[in-house]
């Protein structure tokens, strides 16, 4: 009997040495090219999410019967940025020469023919790049709600989704000027939709003007919300999903170093949120004596936006201090914009446009590859195009349509 078990034994170890030995294997190429593109789609469902998401989050924040026009506003932002990328906003954003300032405007058709170079379906990629820019329009959504006129509203999305965004997409992403001359570093998006989005915002607020009865006899009036829980729900699922669109934004799931990258981008994004939370949170008991609910959702999501520039690079203490930063901004921001009128009602200036330059500019503290110098040029170029662009577009609109809702209308 001792011999028979030291002869099982024996083989066994034998058995189990090998694979134990053995190393992970290369994935095929097919199998990359699934995985890949299976990232891709899973970051265009996650996008469509975050759209959800801040539709609830501006439902919440409205009054109840303003509630289906912000849904209306939704809705049609899906439709408006996907027909304008597949027009003309893809070609300008992936066809630009290197150091170049503007792509080819031609309509876009996928190219599958090497798909083993590709990586990942051209159908996919063009879904996720869509929906990255129907989030930059749906904040520029929350910024003017309440007061805006549908119309005029859809026109200056279409101009935003199919040019104003892809250019600036082009100039970072393309590999355009900012790439090329300034080595501007823009990972997930910190500048090229949340600045770009802000700056946007920000024209759009000051064109349109304030919700009627926000300011009046040196006062601001705090604007009635239908549910709050909902905008905190919304929010929720904002961050879920941007935790996916940011762990796509490297385009790979195959290999074992980018799953540890993917795994590295979604704890400091979780922790610079977090971060943003906990600065709000203190600093609306300390300064008001009680937490704010509002400020907090705005704290969790001027986190996240403010490590988006750059979620790769930071340690994790750096992560959490860059989102709080941002939660300090978005609590001290708001009474500086009610002080010179700009009615928020969002609260998507402070979140997206200023914490979106904090977070681009802040990006070489860990990433030795970015130059600061560069950072300043590009987060100031892309503001300052896209406020530009919106300024005049609004401009435009409000002489011509008009862009504010009827005085019988307004809430």
């Amino acid at each position: 009997m001792q011999r028979i078990m030291t002869a099982v034994v024996g083989a066994a170890a034998a058995l189990t040495t090998p694979a134990a030995a053995q190393e992970i294997t290369t994935a095929s190429n097919s199998a990359r090219f699934a995985l890949d593109t299976g990232l891709l789609f899973a970051a265009a469902l996650a996008a469509i999410v975050v759209l959800t998401g801040f539709c609830m989050r501006d439902v919440g924040l409205a009054r109840a019967r303003n509630a289906p026009a912000v849904c209306l506003r939704t809705i049609s932002i899906f439709a408006i940025s996907i027909f304008a990328f597949w027009l003309i906003g893809y070609n300008l954003v992936f066809t630009i020469e290197s150091d170049g300032l503007l792509g080819d405007l031609k309509i876009w058709t996928p190219q599958d023919d090497d798909p083993v170079v590709q990586g990942y379906a051209a159908g996919i990629f063009w879904l996720f790049q869509a929906m990255l820019a129907a989030l930059a329009a749906a904040v520029i959504s929350s910024v003017i709600s309440e007061r805006v006129r549908f119309w005029p509203f859809v026109f200056f999305i279409a101009v935003f989704c199919g040019v104003i965004y892809p250019i600036v997409a082009s100039w970072v992403w393309g590999g355009g000027y900012l790439a090329a001359s300034w080595r501007f570093y823009d990972y997930g998006g910190g500048a090229v939709i949340h600045l770009t989005a802000g700056a946007a915002s920000l024209a759009a607020a000051m064109i349109v003007g304030p919700r009627p009865g926000k300011y009046g006899d040196g006062t601001t009036r705090p604007a009635p919300a239908t549910e709050l829980a909902l905008t905190a729900f919304g929010v929720g699922l904002i961050l879920a999903g941007w935790l996916v669109i940011l762990a796509a934004m490297g385009r790979s799931f195959s290999s074992i170093e980018a799953v540890i990258s993917v795994a590295s981008i979604t704890v400091n994004a979780v922790l610079a949120a977090a971060g943003g939370v906990l600065a709000a949170l203190f600093l609306t008991q300390t300064v008001y004596r009680r937490a704010g609910l509002v400020t907090v959702l705005c704290g969790a999501m001027g986190g996240l936006v403010s490590i988006s520039a750059d979620p790769f690079h930071p340690a994790l203490w750096q992560a959490a201090m860059i989102g709080a930063v941002g939660g300090v901004i978005v609590t001290v921001a708001p009474p500086f914009l009610d002080r010179y009128r700009i009615d928020d009602a969002g609260f998507v200036i402070p979140a997206h446009l200023l914490c979106g330059l904090w977070g681009v500019v802040i990006v070489p503290w860990s990433n030795p590859e970015a130059w600061i110098l560069g950072q300043a040029v590009g987060a100031a170029g892309i503001a300052g195009f896209s406020f530009l662009m919106g300024v005049l577009l609004w401009v435009a609109l409000r002489y011509t349509i008009g862009v504010r809702l009827a005085p019988a209308s307004e809430p």
